[in-house]
């Protein structure tokens, strides 16, 4: 299996990014083969709504994006882990996600498969500082629609509340041992035994 793993947080060495290699530890231990992107080193982007690609079934925007739409055709999972800025994930993930229009343009103008006749799952990390509820309900939909748009399917993900400060993760070591847990259960285990939300508000 192919991950094509998305760290979508603008803080290096934060909360994100240590619970995104912890997952990772996990697949490289299971022998997964994985591709590794932070979204803030890249330039690109969003959409323009330019309509382009509703004929040409691409985008014409000439930037980073190429290489992870190739990343993204070539994975059996994308994971996306995330921080919640204001109930939502981060201007980077969501300037991912709308470049997904060109694969929905792709799929849904033009009638076109997957060009590799893939059906890739989409897995959510996600941390919020706040305790409210419903705290991840808008990710979880914005993200089913775009794995939908990308010949794919969500299936969920893990989500914790209450981790604000920079490195506080590393004190929720029971945090960690999931996320590593599911890095391997995702190389080694039937989709339907992974330990992850699947609830669409968890």
């Amino acid at each position: 299996m192919k991950v094509l793993a998305i760290h979508g947080s603008p803080r290096e060495g934060g909360n994100t990014e240590i619970l995104l290699n912890s997952f990772l530890e996990g697949v490289r231990e299971a022998k997964g083969e994985v591709e590794r992107v932070s979204l803030y080193k890249l330039k690109f982007s969003p959409c323009i709504e330019c309509g382009e690609c509703d004929h040409l079934g691409e985008c014409v925007l000439k930037d980073d994006m190429e290489g992870l739409y190739r990343s993204y055709l070539e994975a059996d999972l994308l994971v996306v882990a995330t921080p919640i800025f204001f109930y939502c994930h981060t201007s980077y993930v969501q300037a991912f996600f709308e470049r997904f229009q060109a694969f929905w343009a792709r799929k849904y103008r033009l009638g076109l498969p997957h060009p590799k006749g893939k059906t890739p799952k989409g897995l959510l990390l996600s941390l919020g500082a706040t305790k409210g509820k419903r705290l991840f309900e808008g990710l979880i939909r914005t993200f089913k629609f775009v794995m939908d748009a990308g010949w794919g399917v969500y299936v969920g993900g893990l989500f914790f509340r209450g981790i604000d400060k920079k490195g506080e993760i590393l004190e929720h070591t029971d945090i960690l041992n999931r996320a590593n847990k599911l890095g391997y259960q995702v190389i080694k285990e039937p989709e339907e035994t992974w330990e992850i939300e699947r609830s669409s508000s968890p």
